[in-house]
């Protein structure tokens, strides 16, 4: 039983396989395009992709041109061909303005940046890609009911860029470019206020004050000791109860310290 199953699905595939082949060949387009759309809505993409190729410029400027623009963009899409996929959105969006599947089409070659969007370590060309597309979806309808999505996947890259500014800032720290670290951090507050990793900055950019000061020569020391003393002060009164605020302390009597020997030595 099992082997005449095997042998059943064999002949049908072979049998199909001969079908599909000389309908590409044939000169019908009527039942190319048939076969398009049948193979498209079975889930067999890369069997109406051959169709849809052929079928676009003969049909282009007819109404069947709308249609089978549409299922080519999400062919690619459900290939999981993002860069293509967000391509044929985009040109569909270009070809036919006055679509009924416009407002989608926008919406979904976001969709395709958003899915080529890679972790935060990582080069964000497609994040910032899919940002600028989402809002301008926003802009243009305001109404629509992919809005709603579009604010959500807008929250989470601006998650991901945020993690990333911040990683930027604490690896310069990590590396000892202390002045790089400060300057980087303040532009992660400046970019995202409400930042979730403001504790951790202020604590990074009090250390990397006061090593930035260590490791200067004696005519800055006393100005960059200083700006420690004022990262503590705003590190200790934004988190009075941080975990960290006892080695928050000892960095700031060690800059205490290193002030007086200054004022020894001047004196």
């Amino acid at each position: 039983m099992r082997l005449l199953l095997l042998i059943f699905i064999a002949v049908s595939f072979v049998l199909g396989s001969c079908k599909h082949g000389r309908l590409l060949k044939s000169n019908d387009l009527t039942k190319k395009y048939e076969a398009a759309n049948r193979y498209y809505e079975k889930g067999k993409y890369y069997k109406a992709m051959p169709f849809l190729e052929e079928l676009i410029p003969v049909y282009r400027g007819t109404e069947k041109a709308e249609r089978l623009y549409y299922i080519y963009a999400y062919s690619d899409y459900y290939m999981k061909d993002y860069i293509l996929a967000a391509h044929r959105f985009n040109s569909f969006v270009r070809m036919f303005p006055f679509s009924r599947f416009t407002e989608e089409c926008q919406f979904m070659g976001a969709i395709c940046h958003y899915k080529l969007s890679p972790k935060y370590s990582l080069d964000q060309t497609d994040t910032y890609q899919a940002i600028q597309q989402f809002e301008l979806f926003v802009r243009q309808f305001p109404e629509s009911k992919y809005v709603d999505s579009s604010h959500v996947l807008l929250d989470d890259m601006r998650i991901k860029l945020e993690e990333k500014s911040f990683q930027i800032g604490k690896q310069y720290h990590r590396t000892g470019k202390y002045k790089a670290a400060i300057v980087s951090l303040e532009g992660t507050l400046e970019e995202y206020p409400d930042t979730r990793h403001r504790e951790d900055i202020y604590l990074i950019m009090l250390k990397s004050n006061y090593f930035w000061a260590k490791n200067s020569i004696d005519s800055k020391k006393q100005e960059r000791y200083s700006n420690t003393k004022k990262a503590y002060t705003k590190f200790a009164n934004s988190f009075p109860e941080s975990r960290s605020m006892k080695e928050a302390l000892l960095i700031l009597e060690k800059a205490n310290e290193n002030l007086k020997e200054l004022e020894e030595k001047s004196s």
